[in-house]
Formats: structure tokens, sequence, C-alpha cells
């Protein structure tokens, strides 16, 4: 029983719709042991700041530094901090609004693209990408949604999480679970179907979609498919 539950969750999380995991911008390079912008890194920086003004969404801008495995920890976390911190200062310079940069952090020599201990351009880069809003969630208050937020976009992600609920409930139903997940996962059904169902222009539209968001976050960690 078990093992099928399992398998009907990874099938289900294969399946489902997409448009709530984090999307990626772009990446920027950089010269070994340097948070320096030079052309080439400057053009890539440009890119994505055109792709982020163009899309006017309601995410904010998650934006990660990396270096590669030459040099210590402590020192690769730092440089990896002025490189994250250097592009999101370039971003806003070249337009993109401050409040659509959200967090600005390193994750030094972690996550190696090429998984090599000697200097690899590749892995010196900063990634950009928008929030998913999937962390778990603890109050649906401090979810970053406002009136502004709303239109098609955030419709979308709505109608996902909807689905998704809808898809977990049935397999747990199937499997016979009826436990916190189960729970978690009609409570983000009936908060993103009142989310969904609310018009654009409705007092409580925003109040619904943070609620479906801390409701689906609650119902994947239930589900074990996020940490808490």
């Amino acid at each position: 029983m078990i093992t099928r539950f399992r398998f009907l969750i990874f099938l289900l999380f294969a399946i489902l719709p997409l448009a709530v995991k984090a999307q990626d911008i772009g990446t920027v390079n950089f010269e070994f042991d340097s948070y320096t912008l030079d052309a080439n890194s400057q053009a890539q920086i440009a890119e994505i700041a055109e792709k982020l003004k163009a899309q006017q969404s309601y995410k904010q801008t998650v934006v990660v530094g990396y270096t590669d495995a030459v040099g210590s920890n402590s020192y690769n976390q730092s440089l990896g901090q002025k490189r994250a911190t250097a592009v999101a200062q370039a971003l806003v310079a070249l337009g993109v609004p401050v409040a659509r940069i959200g967090s600005v952090k390193s994750r030094g020599e972690n996550d190696l693209v090429v998984k090599v201990a000697t200097a690899e351009r590749a892995n010196r880069r900063v990634t950009v990408t928008l929030d998913d809003i999937l962390a778990a969630c603890r109050s649906y208050r401090l979810i970053n949604i406002s009136q502004s937020s709303v239109g098609d976009e955030l419709q979308a992600d709505l109608t996902a999480r909807l689905q998704k609920a809808a898809g977990y409930l049935k397999s747990l139903e199937k499997s016979g679970r009826n436990g916190s997940a189960y729970q978690m996962a009609g409570a983000a059904g009936e908060d993103c179907n009142v989310a969904v169902g609310l018009k654009a222009d409705s007092e409580r539209k925003v109040e619904y979609a943070k609620r479906c968001f801390c409701s689906s976050a609650r119902m994947e960690v239930a589900l074990g498919l996020i940490s808490n």
C-alpha cells in the first residue's frame, strides 16, 4: 500500500502543471576571484533586466551568487554574496524597480554546475529567478501579494494549485490515508477553489490568494515534498 501511494504521489508530481515552480530568468558569469561586471556579464544582466521589465509579474526576483570550488568555504560564501549584490544593483540601475528585487543571497561553492575542484567559469555565476513562494508557510498574512498582483499570471498559479490539491486529495482517498497530508490537501483545495472563483476586483481575492499559497505550502510539507 505504501509503495503504491508513493508511486501515485510521484506520478501526480510529475504530470500536474508546473506553473508554480520557480521561473529561471537568466544567469550571469564572472571571471576568476572577481565580482566585477565585465562586458560579457553586463550584456547578460541587460538581457535579464529587459525580461524582468517586460514581464510584469507579481513575483519577486531571487538573486543567488555562486563560486567555483577554489578557496575556503567562508571566502567563497562572501564572494558569492558580492556577486549577487553586484547583479542586483546593476538590475536596479537598468530600470528594474527596487520592489521587484526580493532576496539577494549566496550559496558560495555549493551546487556546482561542473563538479570539479579547479577553476571553472560555469560555476562562477549569479542566477536570477522569480520566487515560487513555496517555502513552508507559517501565516498567509506574510505572503507578499497585493491588489496589484491580481491578473492572469496569478489566476493561472491559483488554478494550478487547485488542480494539484485536487489530485493529491483524490490519490490520498484511494490509498486510504487520511492523516495530516489529507487534511492539508483538503484545506488547500478549499482555499484555492475560493481564490480561483473570486473576481479580480473582489476585496477578498488577495486574501484567499494568500490562503491558497499558504495552505498549498503546508500540504507539500505534509506530503514531504518540501521541508519545513
